[in-house]
This record gives structure tokens, C-alpha cells and sequence, in this order.
């Protein structure tokens, strides 16, 4: 049996974009800390045009990551919520300013949430599946000028998608992820 874990005290040591935490635990007697990085949840999607059989995905600068891959990785469309602003919401906002497409309730399915680093994180990701059609494009995409985003959209054959997939060339988790359950569930 696991010996709980009380929060003793939580102070917030750094605020500016992100917010850091510090709590002060205790068990088993003992007091140490831990630092928790408060995030805003997040929706991400997979997005799949029928009428070309593309996989819609994004490519744009990750300064977190610049340092150890020599450029952008594949991604699906994906974005924090709004204050509290409901997952799909999140997820229909993101495709459109990021890749251009309008994606619908109808259209869409919740695929999983997760907790993508809970050692160090709270943000929550809620992955989606959704398909568009030609139709469905109201805009080049490409991210918007005023959070500094560069979003290069790339459509992709399924089958090289899945491929990459199963050949572990995906780098990105929520990526992979959702490739993976698309695999499992309809391949």
C-alpha cells in the first residue's frame, strides 16, 4: 500500500507566461518539495481531409526543442484553452487559426485525455479526431501574427502518416499519440 502524500504549503516562485509552484510535501515523516509548472489545458486534434485522404498537420519553430532537432517537427493542431473555455471549443479555435479548416461537433470525436508530464505539469490535454472536407477551408491558416506564430501547414497522405507512425519517425507525443489510437481503432 502507497504511504500518502500531504501538501503541507503551496507558494508560487515564478510568474511570468508560466507559473511555477513550489509545494512542501510530507510522508512517511519526512518533509521535502516539489515544483509544479501551473499550465492552462490544452486540446489537440487530428485532423484528416476525406476528400484528399491528407492528414492536415503543422510545422513551426519550438524553442524548447531548437537545441536538440535541427528543424520543425510534425504536429497536429493543437492549443491551451481560453480561460474556461470548453475542449472542443479550444479544438475548433485552434483548427482554424492554425491550419484553416472548420472543423464540426459532427465531424469530431474525443479520442483521450492525459496528463502529458505529471511529474512537473497540471496541464491536461484532450485529444480529438476530427475530418473536414475541402469544404470545410476558410483560411490559409498559419497561426495568428499577434501570438508570434509561424505555422507551416502540411497535408500529408494517410498512408505516409501512418508510416511514420509505426516507424517511430513522429517526434511529437500528442502526435504520436493520436496516430497510434488511429492505428489501433480504424487501421
Amino acid at each position: 500500500m502507497q504511504t500518502p502524500v500531504e501538501i503541507v504549503k503551496e507558494k508560487i516562485v515564478f510568474n511570468d507566461k508560466l507559473v511555477i509552484e513550489e509545494g512542501k510535501l510530507s510522508a512517511k515523516g519526512k518533509t521535502f518539495s516539489r515544483l509544479k509548472v501551473n499550465r492552462e489545458n490544452a486540446s489537440a486534434v487530428l485532423i484528416l481531409n476525406t476528400d484528399t485522404n491528407k492528414v492536415i498537420l503543422t510545422k513551426q519553430f519550438r524553442y524548447a526543442i531548437a537545441s536538440k532537432v535541427a528543424e520543425p517537427i510534425l504536429e497536429i493542431v493543437a492549443g491551451k484553452a481560453d480561460g474556461d473555455e470548453d475542449p472542443f471549443q479550444t479544438a475548433r479555435r485552434e483548427a482554424e487559426e492554425e491550419v484553416g479548416y472548420r472543423i464540426s461537433e459532427a465531424n469530431t470525436k474525443l479520442l483521450l485525455s492525459c496528463f502529458p508530464t505529471p511529474g512537473y505539469s497540471s496541464e491536461q490535454f484532450f485529444v480529438y479526431y476530427a475530418t473536414v472536407t475541402n469544404a470545410d477551408k476558410v483560411s490559409e491558416g498559419g497561426g495568428l501574427e499577434e501570438e508570434n506564430e509561424s505555422i507551416e501547414v502540411v497535408e500529408m497522405p494517410l498512408d505516409k502518416f501512418i508510416n511514420l507512425i509505426r516507424d517511430g519517425m513522429i517526434k511529437d507525443a500528442k502526435t504520436y499519440i493520436a496516430g497510434m489510437h488511429m492505428i489501433l481503432q480504424w487501421h
